[in-house]
């Protein structure tokens, strides 16, 4: 089983952070907004989402960290990672985590 970090962009072009284990269903699920109850919160009233990066860790506790990370991150480190997603090592490396695996998302996962 994969465990996921993501960026999505929201309908008002902010970002917003979040950990899975199933991204497709995630995705899915904030699209849904109120009427589903699965999205999150802040989402939901901020449709449409759609995948602007993600990247595969090994175990959950290392994506809850690494979301932490990210959330901590300006606007301006997160279009970063967007444009550059390979710079989540550095990011990784300068908040002193390490993961069992860290991989940056293919492109097949991102549908923008």
């Amino acid at each position: 089983m994969g465990y996921w970090v993501y960026l999505v962009r929201c309908g008002n072009n902010t970002l917003y952070t979040g950990a899975t284990t199933d991204l497709d269903r995630r995705i899915k699920e904030h699209n849904r907004g109120s009427s589903g109850k699965k999205g999150a919160k802040y989402t939901s009233s901020h449709l449409p989402v759609t995948l602007a990066q993600a990247w595969e860790v090994g175990t959950w506790s290392e994506a809850l960290r690494l979301e932490h990370a990210i959330k901590r991150c300006l606007r301006t480190e997160k279009c970063q990672l967007i444009k550059e997603p390979e710079h989540i090592y550095q990011l990784a490396e300068r908040r002193g985590l390490s993961f069992s695996a860290l991989l940056v998302s293919k492109n097949d996962k991102i549908s923008n």
